[in-house]
């Protein structure tokens, strides 16, 4: 079966959702009770507990710490999205599926990714909103949610045009920071398909090497520049997009294409006995 169907893709995909739907609930529930306990840990320590009113710095700590909490649980997410097939009666129920390979590698990968993104930010509201409930009923605190300055900072600074900016610093500006973002995407779904156990720190561990050999090479070896602002004498301002810029427009949509296909070919690949550490033998190919 190697055409693609709308129809058996979207019963793939209800297949997936309700197969891992008690693990699904727990990690949310489990992520609202751990949103809510840091919060009230955060607030105990800056806001009096009789009387005491929330300050915008501590509203604004408890976003930034939040939006991390949130980001490490969806990366873990995408890169332990085929760890719930490891088991050979659930693998074989998967595979035997109806559907064909893309069908089922894309329900799997926009469930980890639409879906659990979702619930991340479901946890974080139920946990904001009991902290809200708790403080007010036992101390008389204000009800003020930080649920808008979270969403205020989903949208990263690569993502603001300036005023004045010239069209084709603004597009290379936001080609880069998209592929970023979608280069990440793809090497945590990359690991969490090749790799069985550590995906989630094998992938960050990529992450960051890679961040720090880039910036490392390009920045100190060969003085390269990505986007800089400067001002001329008049107070004007004045665009350059440098040759890390431009480098990086061109490789990371490279990386991302390689990236996907790989996990797909691995994906393909899936045996029921497969090896202890990986999905994919190298040495049988």
């Amino acid at each position: 079966m190697n055409s693609f169907s709308i129809n058996r893709f979207g019963q793939t995909l209800r297949w997936v959702m309700a197969t891992n739907f008690r693990n699904f609930l727990a990690w949310t529930l489990g992520a609202a009770v751990s949103v809510f306990l840091l919060e009230m840990i955060l607030v105990a320590f800056n806001v009096q507990p009789d009387g005491g009113n929330y300050t915008h710095v501590l509203l604004s700590d408890i976003s930034r710490i939040c939006m991390i909490f949130l980001t490490i649980f969806v990366l873990v997410a995408l890169s332990t999205g085929f760890a719930d097939y490891q088991k050979k009666a659930k693998r074989e129920a998967f595979l035997m599926l109806p559907s064909s390979n893309l069908e089922k590698f894309l329900s799997i990968v926009l469930y980890v990714t639409v879906v659990w993104s979702l619930a991340a930010f479901l946890a974080f509201a139920l946990g904001d909103t009991l902290r809200m409930v708790v403080r007010s009923l036992l101390y008389h605190n204000e009800w003020i949610s930080t649920v808008p300055t979270v969403l205020d900072g989903l949208i990263p600074d690569g993502f603001h045009v300036g005023a004045n900016e010239p069209a084709y610093f603004t597009v290379a500006r936001l080609f880069s920071t998209l592929f970023l973002f979608v280069w990440i995407h793809s090497l945590y779904t990359l690991c969490g398909t090749l790799l069985r156990k550590y995906s989630f720190v094998v992938a960050s561990l990529l992450f960051i090497s890679s961040v720090a050999l880039t910036a490392w090479v390009g920045f100190e070896k060969l003085h390269l520049k990505t986007f800089v602002y400067t001002f001329y004498n008049d107070g004007s301002p004045a665009y350059e997009v440098g040759g890390l810029g431009w480098l990086l427009c061109v490789v990371l949509p490279l990386l991302v294409v390689f990236n996907y296909w790989a996990s797909f070919h691995i994906f393909k690949g899936f045996q029921l006995i497969t090896n202890k550490w990986t999905n994919y033998d190298i040495l049988k190919r």
